[in-house]
């Protein structure tokens, strides 16, 4: 069998395959038919998996919604015109090209590729020929970007007059196939295609090919010998090939970045957002800020056509809810950080036209301990229930006395600002300068390249040089002086009209006295064929508040309690309480969290019993005085506020032995039983509670 037609066969017994999943069985009825008929020409692999691996009705909606979405030439319509445009091909195959079909007219080959292609440029229709059989001819152009001949052609006919209109293929039918019964010329595919020649040249070509801008030439090879068994009518070796491409052009025009990100970070986001990924610029970096804390600093650029704002009827009012999650995770995998910032957009009406073409940047930072961190944020829109993700690998080194100097950070342009104080914190400030950083390393031909860094702990004589390669070729330099510079701050400005466009890389270099390099580094950076590179019209900046008092202590010692450090965990709290900041109530049941492992009962209960009237909801407070009472071991007030914990949030294994243990202790055997066998589901590792489960077994 030719190798189309066992693709063919091959998609069929797909087909069959598919029809006796379990999971398309728990289709509803409409949702079989979507997924099975409607979209199955155009929808891509990677989107039926996640379809059919969907478990409730509103996810499949909410898919069904993106799924158009998605292929919508026009967001700022109302109408989706690839949608309509779909289902108009679906009701003419349906109306038209299943009307002489014992099968639906999406099922047959003419409906099939009608629905894929759409109206042909051209069909030439062959009927009432004594030498041919009823023949169509659809003539396309195509698009080569998508894998299509420039100009193609598909063939139609009907297999001896008898049945649907079938796909004629030029290798595994031939020429001959086109013509009535005929002995004589069912065995010479030269005279065959003579006889389609007599009665149209488009028709003879389109016997031999489906690329129309294919060379012929060695196709017609010896058509003239003498010999009536000499074959040598060559059809073109590409037919599979272009068929193949034809059948795959509605999923190449649909990017499935969207799955691809489902898949990644579905969980994290609501079945509203779950299919609407957005696609975002980001920079991340890190500046020491106060009390020589680390901050991480991160900007996410969003292109205008994927940031829309919900408007008044007037269109005078501009606004949105944006959701930002921010998780950063040790190298084991471990959450250190969770931000969670809901800021709202708003603009006028004169603000929006003068931004609304350019795209729109969200700004923030937040301090960490050193480490190696995976950080990422999600970005969600509540107008359009579209969201971003960006990530990135950062290290955070320890903070000691030696000489450092920070990543390069790109800009757009440097502002100078109010000097902020010593103990205030700006998103991409260092000083009295602020950075407008470039999330997308690109720069124009009239542009001017920013860059900057933050040099730590200098010494006289030395200074920061900035050079500009190509290849390895120095291009240009600066030396900057690192002193009288705010928070260490150095920077350097970079005509780069004169320079063509291409790759390059931008280096820092700290050098000593004797312009030795101390310390590198460097960043690469393309120089487009444009005047101009976008750059964001709106800003949204946020800053984490360090003069807020005892928060930073506060942040940075629930950070070390994450990573086991306890005793650092404790000096770092104990510093926020005794801020005695009413605004961090918190400060308090984290510093309770850490003086429980030392079994300092007591002064956890000092801490936590007051807040008791205002955060009796409050987990940390609530299980933090159930731990301190089952220290104390007073079970009856252990098991009070234990088992309200356990109502609050489901219990992890530590709370449940606590319970089981103030239950056995009480003689409540039942549910002490009860509560070590939720605890060893939990963790069957649990040896020890295992043994316990077997002592009460054996006292019944």
């Amino acid at each position: 069998m030719r190798v189309f037609k066992a693709i063919v066969v091959m998609l069929v017994m797909s087909a069959s395959y598919l029809l006796a999943d379990e999971r398309v069985k728990a289709l509803s009825d409409d949702e079989r038919v979507w997924l099975l008929e409607e979209v199955v020409y155009i929808i891509s692999p990677e989107e039926r998996q996640v379809y059919l691996n969907l478990k409730t009705q509103k996810e499949r909606t909410r898919f069904v919604a993106a799924f158009w979405d998605r292929r919508d030439p026009n967001l700022s319509t109302l109408e989706n015109e690839f949608s309509k445009e779909h289902y108009r091909r679906l009701e003419y195959a349906s109306r038209v090209l299943g009307r002489e079909s014992p099968r639906a007219g999406w099922r047959t080959d003419r409906g099939k590729y009608y629905i894929i292609l759409g109206e042909p440029e051209e069909i030439q229709r062959y009927d009432g020929y004594n030498e041919i059989v009823s023949t169509e001819l659809w003539l396309y152009n195509g698009d080569p970007r998508y894998g299509l001949p420039a100009r193609f052609n598909l063939l139609f006919f009907r297999e001896n007059d008898i049945g649907s209109y079938q796909l004629y293929h030029p290798l595994a039918d031939g020429p001959q196939a086109l013509l009535h019964d005929g002995f004589s010329l069912r065995t010479n595919q030269n005279i065959a295609l003579d006889h389609l020649e007599i009665i149209s040249v488009d028709l003879a070509k389109a016997a031999l090919t489906v690329d129309l801008s294919e060379p012929t030439s060695s196709m017609f090879q010896a058509r003239n010998s003498f010999d009536p068994m000499m074959l040598r009518v060559r059809p073109s070796m590409a037919v599979d090939r272009n068929l193949a491409d034809i059948l795959e052009y509605p999923r190449k025009l649909i990017d499935t970045k969207y799955i691809n990100k489902y898949l990644e970070h579905g969980n994290r986001v609501t079945t509203d957002y779950a299919f609407n990924y957005i696609d975002s610029r980001a920079v991340f970096t890190t500046f020491v800020g106060p009390e020589n804390t680390p901050f991480i600093h991160y900007a996410i650029d969003i292109d205008p056509e994927n940031f829309t704002l919900e408007t008044n009827e007037a269109k005078t009012d501009f606004h949105t809810t944006l959701h930002t999650t921010v998780e950063v995770r040790s190298d084991d995998g471990q959450l250190l950080v969770f931000i969670e910032n809901e800021p709202f957009i708003r603009m006028t009406k004169s603000q929006f036209d003068q931004v609304s073409a350019d795209p729109f940047s969200y700004r923030d930072s937040f301090p960490v301990i050193p480490g190696d961190y995976h950080v990422t944020v999600i970005v969600r829109n509540r107008a359009t229930k579209q969201y971003s993700v960006s990530e990135t690998k950062l290290s955070v080194s320890e903070l000691i006395d030696f000489v450092s100097v920070s990543p390069l950070v790109l800009a757009n342009r440097f502002t100078n600002v109010f000097k902020i104080g010593a103990d205030e914190h700006k998103t991409f400030q260092l000083g009295s300068v602020e950075i407008d950083p470039v999330t997308e390393a690109v720069y124009g031909t009239d542009a001017t390249l920013f860059v900057a860094t933050q040099v730590r702990n200098a010494n006289v004589g030395q200074q920061m040089r900035f050079t500009i390669f190509s290849e390895d070729k120095e291009i240009l330099f600066q030396d900057k002086p690192l002193f009288n510079t705010d928070d260490g701050f150095t920077k350097a400005a970079f005509s780069i009209q004169s320079l063509e466009q291409g790759r390059y890389l931008v280096r820092g270099d700290l050098l000593d006295s004797t312009g030795n390099t101390v310390v590198s580094q460097q960043v690469p950076f393309d120089i487009s064929p444009r005047n101009s590179v976008p750059r964001a019209g709106f800003v949204y900046r946020h800053s984490f508040p360090a003069q807020e008092i005892g928060l930073l202590d506060m942040t940075l010692g629930e950070q070390l309690m994450v990573r086991g450090r306890l005793d650092e965990a404790e000096s770092r709290l104990r510093k926020a309480v005794g801020a005695r900041n009413p605004n961090l109530p918190m400060a308090k049941w984290k510093l309770a969290s850490v003086i429980l492992f030392n079994n300092e009962a007591d002064e956890a209960l000092d801490l936590l019993r007051p807040l008791e009237s205002a955060f009796g909801d409050q987990i940390e407070v609530v299980e933090g005085i159930g731990f301190a009472y089952y220290i104390k071991k007073n079970c009856k007030l252990a098991l009070f506020y234990l088992e309200h914990a356990k109502e609050l949030r489901p219990a992890d294994t530590s709370l449940l032995n606590a319970l089981g243990d103030c239950y056995q202790q009480l003689g409540i055997t039942g549910k002490a039983k009860e509560s070590f066998e939720l605890s060893l589901g939990l963790d069957p590792s649990q040896e020890g509670v295992r043994a316990r489960i077997t002592r009460l077994n054996e006292t019944r």
